[in-house]
């Protein structure tokens, strides 16, 4: 896969849409001089058509569901295909990394119930709760356990969401752990070793 980390927080915070974010993102994508993620190669990579992918997102207080496409490209070096994927989708995911991030940012805000936060973001308790789990084990691999330690969830996600380097973060932690930040690495692992 070949995962874009662009301006994302600013994106945010000029309250674009995850679907505009992919867009802009996406759009002016160059596969030209682009190395291949499996065996380094330079100016190896052609289109390979691509797939449609349902994409689950927050506009207007509300969940929406919409088709995304999805360009794959293929090495010429490797033969390895690779799917172009910017920092607000998660691999393996049809929830958005912003859908995600604002699920858990109400949760900790302690303003509402579990199963009314559920029902607004129309996802089921055991999601939020595997988000949670999930986020509890990235956030301490970003910032440490000690550190973590000593600063709240809440904190943690807003400081996050309100960072002007929040696309080199994700790059940062992409680089460093070979996944995702909010990546689910158990089911993206089962999907790679299934036949």
């Amino acid at each position: 896969m070949i995962r874009l980390f662009t301006a994302l927080c600013k994106a945010l915070l000029e309250d674009l849409s995850d679907e505009q974010i992919f867009q802009a993102a996406t759009t002016g994508f160059s596969h030209h001089g682009t190395r291949c993620p499996k065996c380094g190669a330079t100016g190896k990579l052609s289109a390979y058509g691509g797939y449609s992918r349902g994409t689950v997102s927050r506009r207007d207080s509300k969940t929406v569901t919409y088709s995304t496409w999805i360009d794959r490209f293929e090495c010429g070096s490797c033969g390895a295909t690779h799917a172009l994927l910017p920092d607000i989708l998660i691999p393996h995911s049809q929830y958005t990394l912003n859908f995600k991030l604002s699920a858990l940012v109400a949760y900790f805000e302690r303003k509402d119930t579990v199963i009314n936060i559920c029902s607004i973001f129309e996802i089921a308790v055991s999601t939020i709760y595997r988000w949670i789990e999930l986020m509890s084990r990235h956030w301490e691999l970003m910032l440490g356990v000690l550190i973590s330690r000593k600063t709240s969830a809440l904190g943690f996600l807003l400081g996050l969401l309100g960072s002007d380097t929040l696309s080199v973060t994700l790059h940062i932690f992409f680089n460093r752990y070979g996944f995702s930040f909010m990546q689910n690495r158990s089911a993206s692992a089962a999907r790679s070793n299934s036949p």
